[in-house]
């Protein structure tokens, strides 16, 4: 491949530069042509005046060079292209001449231009490979942050645009990356809770938030929403209980602590917190 590439770019330059080479000579010598017409012609022999010449001189030789004006004239006018404003065959075939030299530099140009491409081309590809064998993984030319933000942003836009399937595919993407991407899992998380109305499923992805290390702040809410889907919708208000006391012990000082320890002091009031009297 590397030498059909060589081999086209050389062609194609040897050939453009040739051909430029005799427009350039085509140039000089059309330059020189019409220099040379505009200068006048020459007097000749024929032309220049008569020479007063002695009255013996016998009446022939000046019917001889009467003659001799009528034959000039007469091969002026058989030959157009000798006097001023006729067509020059020899520049109307210059004129063909150098067109076809620019339609010929043109393609040739094109043709280096884009060998030289594929040429580049396959460089960076075989530097690329060579690069991922000797630091052992994979060469991207797109940095993995940048990858991962435009697909948060196409899941984004897929939700806007109601495909939530769509989105949730796309952030689960991110996630066999990045297992611990916080954003994408808790958008699937409220994919699933607000839009699609899954709560088993948006009950698996809150939980998996509640391992991962969150601000104390926003551990506390998820679990606070997490423990409202237990009590509400899936009707299990011995998981909900559990994750109020959790909330309240570890985390007391945030206000999603301190809305906890106000539920469990309801609950014990009302007599429904089996553990309150521990």
């Amino acid at each position: 491949m590397y030498l059909a590439l060589f081999a086209a770019c050389y062609f194609c330059g040897f050939n453009a530069y040739r051909d430029y080479t005799l427009l350039m000579n085509d140039d000089a010598e059309d330059l020189g042509r019409s220099s040379r017409r505009k200068k006048p012609a020459a007097a000749t022999g024929t032309n220049a005046p008569t020479a007063l010449v002695a009255s013996n001189a016998p009446p022939a030789l000046t019917n001889a060079a009467a003659a001799t004006n009528i034959t000039t004239t007469r091969l002026a006018l058989n030959n157009p292209a000798a006097g001023e404003g006729g067509d020059d065959p020899v520049q109307g075939r210059s004129g063909r001449r150098v067109a076809r030299l620019y339609v010929h530099l043109l393609g040739y140009s094109v043709g280096f231009a884009v060998a030289m491409l594929g040429l580049g081309y396959l460089v960076a590809q075989d530097f690329g490979h060579l690069l991922n064998l000797r630091l052992g993984k994979e060469v991207s030319y797109v940095s993995d942050s940048s990858a991962r933000k435009a697909a948060y942003e196409r899941a984004e836009n897929a939700i806007l645009k109601g495909q939530h399937q769509e989105a949730i595919r796309l952030l689960q993407g991110i996630l066999k990356k990045h297992p611990e991407h916080t954003h994408s899992l808790l958008r699937i998380a409220e994919v699933y809770d607000k839009e699609l109305q899954d709560y088993s499923n948006a009950a698996v992805h809150y939980e998996k938030l509640l391992e991962l290390e969150l601000p104390a702040e926003q551990w506390g809410w998820l679990a606070i929403r997490l423990s409202n889907i237990y009590s509400g919708k899936l009707n299990q208000p011995q998981a909900a209980l559990a994750l109020i006391r959790r909330i309240a012990t570890d985390y007391p000082q945030t206000q999603a602590g301190g809305k906890a320890l106000k539920r469990l002091a309801a609950l014990a009031t009302s007599g429904l917190d089996p553990g309150a009297d521990e």
